[in-house]
């Protein structure tokens, strides 16, 4: 199970953890509902500062500091160059999309600027996971380390 351990950004890990379970949770549910085949899926429930920081179209003044921090973070991290569309990237969790090679498993704090994100690679040590960078950086996160790659039984709490 990879872990990618994070810093945050002078904000609680416990806010960064929120905020990015805020932006996973309505992802992965439309993941498992969502009609795929459809030009555009529902948005009402990404929150709106999420939606914003992803549209580079306006609205600038309703993203949050850390969102917008997070937005530069993940560029310099990856080396992109412009914001990415949410449409797009709501569109990486079709189950039958083959570029997300990751299922959502957990966040939890690791100490007062510390968050780990586990996910389920399958087994994989080397996997896309840009979507989730997305959500982490711009839920808060400063730095990310990983993914590290650990053994987790499905009965360990993680």
């Amino acid at each position: 199970m990879p872990l990618f351990p994070g810093q945050g950004r002078g904000t609680d890990a416990a806010a960064c953890v929120e905020r990015l379970c805020s932006v996973l949770v309505p992802a992965v549910r439309l993941g498992c509902t969502a009609d795929f085949e459809q030009e555009s899926l529902p948005v009402d429930e990404v929150p709106g500062w999420f939606a914003a920081v992803g549209s580079g179209a306006g609205g600038e003044e309703r993203v949050p500091h850390f969102a917008r921090a997070g937005r530069e973070a993940y560029a310099e991290h990856t080396g992109a160059g412009r914001p990415w569309d949410l449409q797009d990237w709501l569109y990486r969790f079709d189950p039958d999309e083959g570029s997300r090679g990751w299922e959502w498993w957990d966040a939890t704090v690791a100490g007062p600027s510390r968050v780990h994100v586990r996910v389920d690679s399958w087994g994989e040590s080397f996997f896309g996971c840009q979507d989730l960078l997305r959500a982490v950086f711009t839920a808060g996160a400063v730095r990310v380390d990983g993914p590290t790659v650990q053994t987790t039984s499905f009965r360990e709490n993680p």
